[in-house]
């Protein structure tokens, strides 16, 4: 059923829509659903924006945290091939919280790490030169980064090798390794 007009006819459910659009666009009301369809969109591409700078900002830190991390482990490497064990362990934390298991075992402490690498490589024929390969680095945030690894050691009395895990830390502005599980 549908309503009278004042001139006697029938409305239909279909006239009624279009007088409601027709009311709704002499009261503005279209124009402003237009703007705020408008709106919505630059909403969108402004965060769609700042999430690709935030990404780029994000990829940016990890390109410096693997570089400075790549550095520190040639570094450790050039220090070890020339038999210098105290600047081999400068990237590791100097800190009793140091942890490093090895195949002795769990061990805490900066000064005992140095102390069971001394003993394990008394010399330089002992230590032989050392190669690292990294095979994964991964980024967990700002502050910390995990790195799996393979080390060799090229030595007159034999070759010896193994695999490694090494938690870094950024402390005051420098990497630090604050954990070392080789084997």
């Amino acid at each position: 059923m549908g309503a009278q007009r004042g001139n006697g006819k029938k409305v239909t459910g279909k006239h009624l829509a279009l007088n409601r659009r027709r009311k709704a666009n002499t009261n503005g009301q279209l124009v402003y659903s237009a703007f705020l369809r408008r709106f919505e969109s630059m909403k969108l591409l402004i965060a769609l924006l700042l999430l690709g700078s935030t990404t780029a900002a994000f990829s940016q830190k990890q390109t410096k945290a693997g570089v400075a991390i790549r550095q520190l482990l040639a570094q450790q490497s050039d220090a070890w091939n020339k038999g210098d064990l105290e600047a081999f362990m400068q990237p590791y934390w100097n800190s009793d919280s140091l942890l490093f298991i090895g195949k002795s075992g769990v061990k805490h402490g900066w000064a005992v790490t140095l102390a069971n690498y001394k003993k394990g490589y008394p010399d330089t024929a002992a230590m032989g030169k050392l190669h690292f390969d990294i095979l994964e680095t991964r980024i967990l945030s700002s502050e910390y980064v995990f790195l799996v690894g393979k080390w060799h050691l090229q030595r007159t009395i034999g070759d010896i090798g193994g695999h490694f895990t090494l938690l870094f830390r950024c402390i005051k502005g420098q990497w630090k390794i604050i954990a070392d599980h080789s084997s």
